[in-house]
């Protein structure tokens, strides 16, 4: 899934080329030559492939020892031990990196005034020494914007010294050290040290590429005034190799220049790493499988794109007004980002590393802008034959300014995307394309077209701290506008609380009214109640009293009702006596009757 996800995503890039150069043959402005562009579709076949395979393996197998190592690396309490791993593995990514190996094969074609192997050196030792200078930083926590000051201010006074003709050569060896294996080591190597370290942030993630990249321009400046100004010009003589040859020749290429950092890792796993051994052999099957994807990715760029480029530049020279030279210089800036391998390993990693704060998409834009404007500001020098001093010199000085004005975080990504946006890419499409326009004009070569890739990292740069200054402007503005807020709401609360005081005088006048008047209610009731109660005290008294006198009066009654009680009592005996008196005369009387009868 991710092979066929990064495979589409290397074949729209390569298809955005294509559409640029078919246009450009579509209107006439380039002849149909069937050679080269058999050339140019083998080579960008390879190229998709290539950049897939390496992109795809080089998590698990690049970034995973740099991480691997940073991590370690801090177990060790003393920081030279730190330092020189340090520089010992960029010295080893640096002779590694694809870019340099194109940019040295460039040069020789133009001036093989000097060796490849001490220019690979140069270039090496160069990006190994500030690699240890990048740590030494983060040890140590100082600021990026001081450390940069001071070394792009050695490195004008050295340009001052040296002869102008390694003007640019060291501007471009800056470029190119930051490139397809370099970059996603380094940052690797600086997040894994982050990881561990306490009291890291976000911020020390990056600018270690930055850092990097002056390394190898003040080594080829110091080597510039050393050997003075080559004698003589010369022309760009390209080699002619078959494919086969070329295929092969990468091969060897890239395994000499992955031979030190497979070997620097052996020695790291034996002696302080302890990787598992499961996952050491992942590592090293992925090493295998990232340099085939280098060996595709450099013979599809030399075979098929360099030589299209310097056919481009060549031809629009001869056939086109300088405006539309500098369009297609705009555009073909703009479109070449997007097939970068360390581009697109960069902004991947920081878009984890700050947790999606700042987006792929946003780096991706801000970058394309600045090669595309790089690539046209790089034709104005040669067309016009401007010094490169009138635009790096002012570009720079800029970027370090505004290093005090943004925010870290976009400072330390500014100037590791310039490093890397001037890619294996921009090396082998770009820089042939200014060589066939200064070939065409008849000017020096070495003056002219080199100077393209150490420019096309300056601009980024730019572009990026702008992007960094229009997120500080608008944060700015949201926490105006927030205080202005947060003001205005204070201001209506404190209104708010003003009406609600008088409203609570207010209450209180009348709540104090209500409370006089229900306390002059209840006084009255009070009064009332008592009255009442008086009047019932009187009435209870005036019942009893008159209970009393009841009770008196019937004391008072009882003998007389005795005494008529007794005389009554009297009658009825006497009435009872008389009644039985006359009971028994009348049966006296009865009986003498019933006798009487009798004798009769």
């Amino acid at each position: 899934m991710a092979f066929v996800k990064q495979f589409k995503n290397s074949l729209i890039a390569v298809l955005g080329i294509f559409a640029l150069v078919f246009l450009l043959l579509l209107v006439g402005v380039i002849p149909y030559d069937e050679f080269i562009f058999g050339k140019f579709f083998v080579g960008a076949s390879f190229l998709i492939i290539g950049q897939t395979v390496f992109l795809v393996t080089i998590d698990k197998s690049i970034i995973k020892i740099g991480r691997s190592v940073g991590s370690s690396l801090m177990k060790f309490k003393k920081p030279w031990i730190i330092i020189f791993f340090g520089f010992l593995f960029g010295l080893v990514s640096t002779v590694a990196e694809p870019d340099v190996q194109v940019l040295i094969s460039e040069l020789l074609d133009v001036n093989p005034f000097i060796s490849s192997l001490l220019l690979i050196s140069i270039f090496g030792i160069g990006a190994g020494l500030f690699v240890g200078l990048a740590l030494i930083r983060i040890l140590k926590n100082i600021k990026l914007k001081y450390i940069l000051l001071v070394l792009y201010s050695i490195i004008f006074i050295l340009a001052a010294f040296c002869p102008e003709n390694y003007l640019g050569l060291a501007f471009d060896s800056g470029g190119v050290s930051t490139g397809a294996i370099t970059v996603p080591f380094i940052l690797s190597l600086v997040i894994g040290i982050c990881a561990i370290k306490s009291g890291s942030t976000k911020d020390d993630n990056f600018g270690a590429a930055g850092i990097v990249s002056t390394g190898p321009i003040i080594a080829v400046l110091i080597l510039g005034i050393i050997f003075g100004a080559p004698e003589g010009t010369y022309s760009y003589v390209p080699l002619n190799i078959p494919f086969f040859d070329m295929f092969f020749n990468q091969i060897k290429e890239v395994a000499l220049a992955l031979s030190p950092l497979i070997l620097t890792f052996i020695v790291s796993q034996l002696t302080f790493l302890k990787l598992p051994a499961k996952q050491t052999i992942k590592i090293l099957i992925g090493l295998l499988i990232a340099g085939i994807g280098l060996v595709f990715f450099l013979t599809g760029i030399y075979y098929g794109f360099s030589t299209m480029g310097t056919f481009i530049g060549e031809a629009i020279t001869n056939t086109v007004a300088d405006w539309f030279i500098l369009v297609f210089g705009f555009l073909i800036g703009f479109v070449i980002i997007f097939t970068e391998p360390a581009v697109i390993v960069l902004v991947g990693q920081i878009e984890d590393v700050t947790a999606g704060f700042i987006k792929k998409k946003t780096v991706f834009i801000a970058l394309a802008i600045g090669v595309a404007l790089a690539v046209m500001l790089s034709f104005v020098h040669i067309l016009y034959s401007i010094s490169w001093w009138y635009f790096l010199f002012p570009f720079y000085a800029l970027c370090i300014a505004l290093n005090f004005v943004i925010p870290k975080i976009f400072m330390s990504i500014a100037f590791d995307g310039g490093g890397i946006a001037s890619g294996t890419m921009s090396v082998a499409f770009i820089l042939p394309i200014c060589i066939g326009i200064s070939e065409a004009l008849g000017q020096e070569i070495m003056l002219s077209a080199f100077g393209v890739i150490g420019f096309v990292a300056t601009i980024p740069i730019f572009t990026l701290q702008v992007l960094g200054l229009i997120y500080k402007l608008s944060k700015m503005k949201k926490e105006r506008k927030l205080k202005k807020e947060k003001l205005l709401e204070e201001k209506l609360l404190k209104e708010q609380e003003q009406i609600q005081g008088q409203d609570l005088e207010q209450q209180q006048g009348k709540d104090l009214e209500q409370k006089q008047s229900k306390d002059l209610e209840q006084e009255q009731e009070q009064k009332q109640s008592k009255g009442l109660e008086q009047e019932q005290e009187q009435k209870l008294k005036k019942e009893k009293d008159k209970a009393k006198n009841k009770e008196t009066q019937k004391e008072q009654e009882k003998p007389k009702t005795k005494q008529l009680e007794e005389q009554n009592e009297k009658e009825l005996k006497e009435e009872k006596k008389q009644k039985d008196i006359k009971e028994n005369k009348d049966a006296k009387q009865k009986a003498r009757k019933e006798g009487t009868n009798e004798t009769s």
